[in-house]
C-alpha cells in the first residue's frame, strides 16, 4: 500500500468547483481544521477546460468536482493534484484512464444521494401523470374548469432501466405507489428483483408495456442513445418518460420527433445531451415536457451526505489512509503500491 502523505507547507489548497456552495460553508470546516485552505467557485457556473487548468496550476491537492471537464490535458497540467472527489456518483466528465495514468484516484459519493434522485424522478412522474403543471398554470391565469381525467400512476406499470442504488430506490417508490414494476438490468440478480417485488423484462418489453419509463443507467459508450427512435416507436402514446441519469442516454432528436408526432404522453428531463439546454432546442416548445437543470440529487439531505462523503474521501486519502476510500473509487488500482 502506498502512502500519500506529503509536505503540506508546499501544497494544501482544495478547490470546490460545484455550483451550489459559497466560501465559508460549514460543511468544509473539517478540511480547514485539518490545515487546508478551501477555495469555492462562487461564479455559479462550471469552469471551462482552460479555466480549470488555470485554477489547478499551483498548490491544489484536491478538488470537489462538479460537472467540469477533467480531461487528459487538465490532469496532465495539474502538478499538485492528488485526488478528484466527485460531488455525486457520475464520472462521465472525468477521463478516468488519464487520472489512472497520473496516479490520481477518482472518488465518488456512492450511497449518499440515491434516495434524493429517486424521489425527484418519482415526483416528475407524478407531476406529469396528474397534469399538475398545466392545471397550476390554468388556475393562476384565472380559469377554473374540468380539463379531463388525468392518467395517474396507481395501478399502472412502471419500467425501470438500470437497477443500481437509484433504480432500486425508484422501484421501491413505484411498488409502494401501487404499480407493477418491470426492470431491465442484465446485471441485476433474481434475489434483488424479488426483494423489490419487481419483474425482470427485456429492454424492448419495458418500452412496449410500461406506462412510466424511468431511466437510471450510467453514461457509457454502450448506453449512448439507449432511448432511440426504434424504442420510442414501441411505447404507448400515453406513456411517460423520465430521465434523471445522464442526457446522452436519450437521442433528443428522436425524442422531439416522437413528441411532435403525439407518440408519447409526457416527458420529465433533469438531464440533457448538451447542458445547459440550448435556447434553440425544440424540446422547449412542448407543453407536455417538464424540465429541471440537473438538480435531482440536490435536496438538503443529499447536500450534507454527499459533501461529507467528499470531505471524508479527501481527508482519508491525503491523510495516508487510501484503503479507507476503496469502496468509493472508480480506479482503485491507483491505491495499491
Amino acid at each position: 500500500m502506498i502512502s500519500v502523505r506529503y509536505d503540506m507547507t508546499k501544497a494544501r489548497k482544495i478547490l470546490v468547483n460545484t455550483e451550489q456552495f459559497k466560501n465559508g460553508d460549514a460543511l468544509f470546516e473539517p478540511l480547514i481544521a485539518a490545515g487546508y485552505s478551501v477555495e469555492v467557485n462562487e461564479t455559479f457556473r462550471l469552469p471551462s477546460e482552460a479555466e480549470l487548468i488555470e485554477k489547478l496550476k499551483d498548490g491544489v491537492v484536491a478538488t470537489i468536482a462538479g460537472g467540469e471537464p477533467y480531461t487528459a490535458r487538465v490532469l496532465e497540467t495539474a502538478p499538485d493534484l492528488k485526488i478528484v472527489a466527485r460531488w455525486g456518483v457520475g464520472y462521465d466528465k472525468v477521463d478516468v484512464a488519464a487520472a489512472t495514468k497520473a496516479g490520481i484516484p477518482v472518488a465518488m459519493a456512492f450511497g449518499a444521494n440515491h434516495e434524493s434522485v429517486a424521489e425527484y424522478a418519482y415526483a416528475l412522474a407524478l407531476a406529469l401523470a396528474c397534469r399538475i403543471g398545466p392545471r397550476d398554470a390554468m388556475v393562476k391565469s384565472g380559469k377554473w374548469f374540468f380539463d379531463g381525467f388525468h392518467p395517474g400512476l396507481w395501478g399502472r406499470t412502471a419500467g425501470i432501466i438500470g437497477l443500481g442504488r437509484i433504480g432500486g430506490a425508484m422501484a421501491r417508490r413505484c411498488v409502494a405507489g401501487g404499480m407493477t414494476v418491470l426492470v431491465y438490468d442484465p446485471f441485476a440478480s433474481d434475489e434483488q428483483l424479488a426483494s423489490l417485488g419487481a419483474q425482470r423484462a427485456e429492454l424492448n418489453e419495458v418500452f412496449s408495456r410500461a406506462d412510466l419509463i424511468s431511466v437510471h443507467a450510467p453514461s457509457t459508450p454502450e448506453t449512448r442513445h439507449l432511448v432511440n427512435a426504434e424504442r420510442l416507436a414501441l411505447i404507448k402514446p400515453t406513456a411517460i418518460l423520465v430521465n434523471t441519469s445522464r442526457g446522452p442516454l436519450i437521442d433528443e432528436t428522436a425524442l422531439v420527433a416522437a413528441i411532435d408526432a403525439g407518440r408519447i404522453g409526457g416527458v420529465g428531463l433533469d438531464v440533457f445531451e448538451i447542458e445547459p439546454l440550448p435556447e434553440a432546442s425544440k424540446l422547449r416548445s412542448f407543453d407536455n415536457v417538464l424540465f429541471s437543470p440537473h438538480v435531482s440529487g440536490m435536496d438538503r439531505m443529499a447536500e450534507r451526505l454527499v459533501t461529507e462523503r467528499c470531505v471524508s474521501n479527501i481527508l482519508e486519502y491525503l491523510g495516508g489512509r487510501p484503503q479507507a476510500i476503496v469502496p468509493y473509487v472508480v480506479n482503485p488500482q491507483v491505491l495499491a503500491g
